[in-house]
């Protein structure tokens, strides 16, 4: 090969690589000018606060300043707002006065705001979080209102003792706004109860007692406002569960006492709605499969679906008929055998009248 053709051929070769190169980067740079784009229209589009900002106080992610104005918005990442969250300017702030007293209240010489809500006829210059936690000023104190769909705070209309007033009642790791004390009173969704203060507490997740009762709340049927019901006088040992209680010799179910003064032995959930008092197998608070079902020497399976005695196998309340109760065991979650077949849970067997895919055993 000449000098020439050798040089023609590496300017080709060249050429076609920068090309592809230049080819491949304006890709990329279309890709990512594609994505920016649509950051900036999602932002327009759903009137996000823009530009972001900083954080009034930097312990808190809720109010922002921007050259706009002051803004309280309800989560950390404003893209989240798409799909849930919310967001507002506050208006007539007063800048110099203005501070976040936590992640959804702050105020400034003459305004309290809730998230971006203005408070009306509260005293902004007394109004404070005392040191539980709870909002008031000089004359009130201010509460969750649960009783529309979109949360906001009020005054109190039971006159709860603003400085002693505190928070104690949490549900799953979780506050529970609706519960507040003070020295005197306890308080549930701002009406004062008849429980003793010093020893009212919640066990469980859904059972409250003191040292004279158990109690339950319900809601009424006439204001559709859940309400405290006192349900049975305290007995020891107490065991919360999930919609029954055992409390000493009497289980609870929901509102309502099912069983009454016996020597419980066994108490044991072991589905959903289904508990074991003794040899008594409830379903929501029933009895479930009396006289059909030897429930001392039972064994139940996929969430207490499935019960055996090894004389009958029952899926449900519906007697399993095809199955060899004798032989029928577990070999696997959801696999079970008797003497002659495999039996599968279906994956759609929650809603079926017979749970398993049957399959002969081949010897």
């Amino acid at each position: 090969m000449t000098d020439k053709r050798y040089f023609f051929c590496n300017f080709v070769i060249g050429f076609q690589n920068r090309k592809y190169i230049m080819k491949r980067y304006s890709k990329i740079a279309i890709i990512t000018a594609s994505i920016i784009g649509l950051y900036v229209f999602a932002l327009l589009s759903f009137g996000f606060p823009i530009p972001r900002g900083h954080k009034v106080n930097s312990d808190y992610y809720t109010y922002y300043q921007n050259i706009r104005g002051i803004y309280y918005i309800s989560v950390e990442h404003s893209l989240n707002l798409i799909n849930y969250g919310n967001w507002g300017y506050l208006k007539d702030v007063d800048k110099a006065t203005f501070m976040v007293l936590d992640d959804n209240l702050a105020k400034d010489a003459t305004h309290v705001w809730f998230g971006s809500k203005l408070i009306e006829n509260v005293d902004a210059k007394t109004f404070h979080i005392n040191a539980n936690g709870v909002a008031c000023d000089k004359n009130n104190v201010y509460i969750r209102d649960f009783s529309s769909s979109s949360s906001f705070i009020r005054p109190s209309h039971s006159s709860i003792d603003a400085e002693t007033a505190e928070y104690f009642v949490y549900r799953l790791g979780r506050r529970s706004d609706e519960w507040i004390r003070d020295k005197n009173y306890v308080y549930y969704n701002d009406k004062r109860t008849d429980v003793d203060r010093n020893s009212f507490r919640i066990i469980g997740e859904d059972w409250f007692i003191d040292k004279n009762y158990v109690y339950q709340t319900v809601p009424n049927s006439k204001t559709g406002q859940w309400e405290l019901q006192r349900i049975d006088s305290l007995q020891h040992p107490v065991e919360p569960g999930y919609q029954y209680f055992r409390n000493g010799r009497n289980v609870i179910y929901g509102d309502s006492v099912i069983v009454r003064n016996i020597d419980i032995k066994r108490f044991e959930e072991i589905g959903v709605g289904k508990y074991l008092v003794n040899d008594m197998l409830f379903l929501n608070g029933e009895p479930f499969l009396k006289d059909s079902l030897d429930v001392e020497n039972a064994t139940f399976y996929f969430y207490g679906r499935i019960a055996t005695d090894k004389q009958y196998v029952f899926f449900d309340r519906k007697q399993l008929n095809d199955i060899n109760a004798a032989t029928f065991h577990q070999i696997s979650d959801e696999v079970f055998e008797d003497r002659n077949y495999i039996y599968t849970i279906k994956e759609n067997s929650w809603n079926d009248e017979y749970p398993f895919d049957k399959k002969k055993k081949e010897y």
